[in-house]
C-alpha cells in the first residue's frame, strides 16, 4: 500500500509471525468495524474474498487478533463510580505478584489492571457502586492484608477520551 509511513518497524504477532501492510489495514479496518463482510473487506483491501478470510484467520492463529467485542454505552452505567486505584505492594508480596494478580483477573469490578514502574507498582480501572465499596473490595482483593501496602484512590469524574485503538491502528494512507 502507497503512503505508509517508511520508518515504521515491522510488527510480529505474538507467534512470531511478521505482519506486512496488508495485515494491518485489515486490522484498522476490523478494529473500525469488526462486523464488516468478508467481501466488503476484501474489496477495500484488494484481495480476493478467500485470500482476504485466510489472512483474517492467520492473524486469529497469529493471537494478533486476540477478539471480537461489543463496547456497551458508558452512560448506562452513569450511576456507578468509576474509579483509578493505585496500588503499592509490600515488599515481601513481590514474590507472589503471580496471586496478587490472580486475584485481579478473578474480579469483575477491575476493568483493567496494569503493573507499572514508579511510585506504585499497579494501576486499576475499577467500576464499584459506590467509592465506599471500595474498602469491601480490597478486603477481598487482599484477605490477609499481606500485598496491600498502600492506595490512592482517585474517583473519575467523566471519560475525556475513549479508549482508541494503536496510534499504528489509527494511520490512514496520506494522499
Amino acid at each position: 500500500m502507497t503512503g505508509r509511513r517508511s520508518h515504521t518497524p515491522p510488527l510480529y504477532a505474538p507467534n512470531g509471525a511478521r505482519l506486512d501492510d496488508v495485515d494491518l489495514e485489515l486490522l484498522r479496518r476490523l478494529k473500525a468495524d469488526a462486523r464488516i463482510q468478508n467481501q466488503t473487506l476484501a474489496r477495500a483491501l484488494g484481495l480476493s474474498p478467500s485470500g482476504c478470510l485466510k489472512r483474517v484467520r492467520r492473524l486469529e492463529e497469529a493471537g494478533a487478533i486476540k477478539a471480537y467485542v461489543a463496547i456497551a454505552e458508558e452512560s448506562m452505567f452513569a450511576s456507578w463510580s468509576m474509579l483509578w486505584v493505585s496500588i503499592k505492594l509490600r515488599r515481601r508480596a513481590h514474590k507472589r505478584r503471580g496471586d496478587f494478580e490472580a486475584a485481579l483477573r478473578a474480579t469483575p469490578e477491575v476493568i483493567e489492571a496494569h503493573s507499572v514502574a514508579g511510585r506504585f507498582d499497579y494501576i486499576l480501572k475499577m467500576a464499584l457502586p459506590s467509592v465506599s465499596a471500595w474498602d469491601g473490595l480490597r478486603e477481598r482483593l487482599d484477605p490477609e492484608n499481606g500485598f496491600i501496602k498502600s492506595v490512592d484512590v482517585l474517583p473519575g469524574l467523566r471519560t475525556a477520551k475513549e479508549k482508541s485503538p494503536h496510534p499504528l491502528l489509527s494511520l490512514r494512507e496520506q494522499s
